[in-house]
C-alpha cells in the first residue's frame, strides 16, 4: 500500500513539474529573441564584429588578472552579492518557485523514502495544487502577447492579460467553464509578491512570498467554499528550510519580512530540514526526527 502511494505522489509531483519546466521553457523563449526581425544589429559588419571581439577579449583578459589578485573569500562574496534585483515579477516568481521547488522534494524524498514517514509525504500534495494555481504568476512583466502564448499551451481559454505597472492580471476559463482569475502585485524593491485568486468571480486563495537576508519566507491560505481556511507556510535558506500547514479560523496576518527560517513551525503540521536532519510535527501529532541520507543521483 505504502509503496502504491508513493508512486501516485511522484507521478503527481512529476506531471507537476513538466508544467512548470514547460511554463519556463516558454517564458525563456519568449525574450530570446531580437526584437529587429531575428537580424543580429551587426550582421553584414565583419569590421566592427572583429573590433568589439578584441575590446572584449582584452577586458576579459584584465578582468581575470585583477582577480588573481583578490583573495579567494572577497571573490566569493562579490559573485554572491553581484546580481540584483529581478527585472521581472516573473523571473522573481521563477527564482522563489526554484527555491521552494528544492526545499519541498527534498522534504518529501525523505519522508517517503524513510520508515515510517512515508503518509506524511502526502502532505505537500497541497502545496502542489496552490502552485498550480498560481502557474500564470510565471508570466507577470513579459507582455500580453507572451503571456497568452506561454498560457495557451496549457490549454487555458478566453485569456485576458493586463499589466499596469506594478500590478498584473490574468483571466481564463478552464476546460469546465469555470472563470479563473489571478490578480498580481510586485513589490520591486523588497522582492515580494502578492496574489489574489478568484474562482467564478469569489476569492479562493491569496500567496505572497518576500526575499529575506537569509532567503525567502512564504505562506498561502486558500478559502473553501464553507469558508475554511488552510495556511501554508515556507521558509527557505539554500537546502535547508521548513514548512507548516495549519486549519486556521481566519486569514494569517501578512508577511513583513522580518520572518525567521523556524517561523512555519507554530503551523499545527510542520516538517523541517537542518543539514541531515529532518524534524517535523506530523497530523496526528507524531514527532519526527532523523537523518536524511539522498540518493547517490541527487549528490
Amino acid at each position: 500500500m505504502f509503496a502504491t502511494k508513493k508512486r501516485n505522489l511522484k507521478h503527481f509531483l512529476f506531471q507537476l513539474t513538466a508544467m512548470v519546466l514547460i511554463m519556463l521553457l516558454l517564458v525563456s523563449c519568449g525574450g530570446s529573441n531580437p526584437a529587429n526581425g531575428n537580424k543580429p544589429e551587426n550582421e553584414g559588419k565583419p569590421d566592427v564584429t572583429a573590433k568589439q571581439d578584441d575590446r572584449q577579449n582584452a577586458n576579459q583578459e584584465e578582468q581575470q588578472n585583477n582577480q588573481q589578485d583578490v583573495p579567494p573569500k572577497q571573490q566569493q562574496d562579490k559573485v554572491s552579492n553581484g546580481s540584483g534585483p529581478p527585472s521581472t515579477a516573473a523571473d522573481s516568481y521563477v527564482a522563489y518557485m526554484e527555491a521552494k521547488g528544492d526545499l519541498v522534494a527534498i522534504l518529501t524524498d525523505a519522508l517517503a523514502n524513510n520508515p515510517g514517514t512515508e503518509l506524511y509525504s502526502m502532505s505537500f500534495l497541497g502545496f502542489a495544487m496552490v502552485d498550480l494555481a498560481l502557474i500564470p504568476a510565471s508570466c507577470f512583466g513579459l507582455g500580453q502577447e507572451a503571456a497568452i502564448t506561454a498560457l495557451g499551451f496549457l490549454g487555458l481559454d478566453d485569456i485576458e492579460y493586463s499589466e499596469s505597472g506594478n500590478q498584473y492580471s490574468v483571466k481564463y476559463r478552464n476546460d469546465k467553464g469555470e472563470q479563473y482569475e489571478l490578480h498580481g502585485e510586485y513589490n520591486k524593491a523588497a522582492d515580494a509578491l502578492t496574489c489574489i485568486s478568484k474562482l467564478n468571480g469569489k476569492e479562493s486563495l491569496v500567496s505572497e512570498y518576500r526575499k529575506t537576508s537569509f532567503g525567502y519566507v512564504g505562506q498561502t491560505y486558500t478559502i473553501g467554499e464553507d469558508g475554511s481556511i488552510y495556511v501554508y507556510q515556507m521558509a527557505v535558506s539554500g537546502k535547508d528550510g521548513a514548512v507548516g500547514i495549519s486549519k486556521a479560523a481566519a486569514a494569517p496576518p501578512a508577511l513583513t519580512g522580518s520572518e525567521t527560517i523556524d517561523f512555519p513551525r507554530q503551523c499545527q503540521e510542520w516538517y523541517a530540514i537542518t543539514g541531515a536532519e529532518v524534524t517535523g510535527l506530523a497530523s496526528d501529532g507524531e514527532e519526527i526526527s532523523f537523518i536524511y541520507t539522498p540518493p547517490a543521483d541527487s549528490e
